[in-house]
């Protein structure tokens, strides 16, 4: 079901101009339900195909619903300066506790927001060398309950699929997650401030933000004790820190009536700071790698007071010269603690595009980059322990690893390769198979033709018509993970950062395009 209403009103009163508006935005309700008809159960006054002595097929039902409530204000006065409210109020279906555990359940959360602009421009009109020119300012609060599912917050039942003495047997639901009664959306609160500028007939403009970004009960799973009747349970547990600065750049160094060159230029640096989890706790592990079958090592984590998701893991064990100590075998051993690999969140984001235009020929070079994270491997790791990268081509005849010894020795044993390269898993260090993120890509070249003056001669209805050839993802310039494109990881999802696991090779798409405009 969906639905949506608004009403809104707009009024000039002298200088200022008022536009107002209040509405209720979209909720849906999904359903996914298939039945079959059963008439012999084995829990009494239990009506579920689970429940049935003979079946053939399951069900399910989840529902989610948001309901909303959304008012906005605009003020404008004299063209140069602007005012924008917004408020909006949640309701949120998977947030509904029962009254008989929570006291005062509530559902419902207010997210404000407020922008106001100044162009200074209008004040200036004798400064020629200025066009255009805005300040602009703004709050804003945004909720989300993404990671808490339907019913998550209620205690809840299903049939055992294992019969107990031939009989069906009832459970708690949930994989072993305790619910949660007393979870509230993670809520994100963000300030900007941000100049604009067009200088110089509009031939070099640029547009400055910077931004602080405030993340509070952000949504995280915890393992709990076994003896507890449960494994886990989701918690608002983390507040989180962004802050960064967006730039572009827009110019046409050169321009004469039968040539231009225009250059736009792209960027952003962020940091980001994890400021605090639950009292007296300064790690939460976001997802254990080699605990999800994907056969690879390390862990997420968020640190306090460190950069978000850290890829940590063990290293090798050393002694207090440094030097990496082996087992009495000439074998693998790791250190007692886990080590920080550095951040998967890239710093620097940026990219520039060059576009040269001669009479109706153009030519655009689009070359982009990211900058400044880390990641782990599986390919690199899976390659050395099967003997496929170019990495285990080193000790074909016998790995004599630079260590020392129990006895303090220099190592001088000699251990197969598949033996020794296999232990780099089995004793969970880190250190061959985490890189730097980095690339710079020439990601995309088009030559385009206007026709359109051959064309409007003879056919009227036809008013342009342009033939483009293009060549996207054109060549990788720079990386330093070897073998895998590191734009082209696995997953993208917020729990796999920073994890790379058997890459398919990069689509260089070429292709023709005709543009017919009537």
């Amino acid at each position: 079901m969906n639905m949506d209403f608004l009403l809104g009103t707009s009024h000039k009163i002298g200088d200022f101009t008022i536009d107002a508006s209040v509405g209720g935005n979209r909720y849906t309700v999904d359903n996914n339900f298939s039945s079959q008809n059963v008439t012999d159960f084995v829990v009494r006054n239990i009506y579920s195909i689970a429940n049935g002595i003979t079946k053939t097929q399951n069900y399910s039902i989840s529902r989610r619903q948001i309901n909303s409530i959304y008012a906005f204000a605009d003020f404008g006065y004299r063209n140069f300066l602007y005012l924008n409210l917004t408020d909006r109020n949640d309701y949120f279906s998977v947030l509904t506790p029962p009254s008989s555990i929570v006291a005062n359940p509530k559902n419902s959360f207010n997210y404000p927001s407020v922008s106001a602009s100044f162009i200074f421009s209008e004040l200036l009109s004798k400064v020629k060398w200025l066009n255009y020119g805005k300040l602009r300012m703004s709050y804003a609060k945004v909720g989300n309950a993404n990671g808490v599912g339907p019913y998550e917050s209620q205690l809840t039942y299903a049939i055992e699929s294992q019969l107990f003495g031939g009989y069906s047997v009832a459970n708690i639901a949930g994989n072993g997650n305790n619910p949660n009664p007393y979870i509230v959306p993670f809520s994100i609160s963000e300030k900007e401030i941000g100049l604009e500028l067009r200088t110089l007939k509009s031939r070099l403009n640029f547009d400055i933000a910077f931004y602080d970004k405030r993340t509070d009960d952000q949504i995280l799973p915890i393992n709990l004790s076994a003896s507890s009747g449960y494994t886990g349970q989701k918690v608002n547990i983390a507040k989180l820190k962004n802050t960064g600065v967006e730039v572009m750049i827009d110019g046409t160094p050169l321009k004469n009536s039968s040539f231009v060159w225009n250059v736009s230029l792209n960027g952003s640096y962020n940091t980001s700071k994890v400021l605090a989890l639950n009292p007296g706790q300064t790690r939460q592990i976001v997802t254990f790698f080699n605990g999800t079958g994907n056969e690879f090592i390390g862990y997420l984590t968020y640190d306090v007071g460190k950069e978000m998701n850290q890829l940590v893991d063990y290293t090798y064990l050393r002694n207090a010269k440094g030097e990496v100590m082996l087992n009495s075998a000439g074998g693998l051993q790791h250190s007692v603690d886990f080590v920080n690999y550095g951040s998967a969140n890239y710093k620097w984001i940026g990219g520039i595009t060059n576009t040269f235009q001669y009479k109706n020929l153009s030519l655009l070079i689009q070359v982009d980059g990211k900058f400044g994270g880390k990641v782990f491997s599986s390919t690199a790791l899976n390659g050395l322990r099967s003997g496929q990268s170019q990495a285990s081509l080193v000790g074909r005849g016998g790995v004599v690893f630079d260590g020392v010894l129990p006895n303090g020795s220099k190592n001088t044993i000699s251990v197969a390769p598949q033996t020794f390269y296999a232990q780099y898993r089995s004793q969970n260090i880190g250190d061959p198979f985490v890189f730097s993120s980095d690339f710079i890509k020439l990601r995309n070249i088009t030559l385009t033709y206007d026709l359109t003056r051959f064309m409007s001669k003879n056919v009227k209805f036809v008013k342009g018509l342009t033939l483009s050839a293009f060549c996207r993802n054109a060549a990788l310039l720079m990386k330093h993970i070897p073998t895998v494109d590191p734009e082209a990881f696995a997953s993208s999802s917020d729990s796999r950062l920073g994890y790379e696991q058997h890459t398919e090779p990069t689509t260089r798409t070429i292709g023709v395009n005709l543009n017919v405009k009537f």
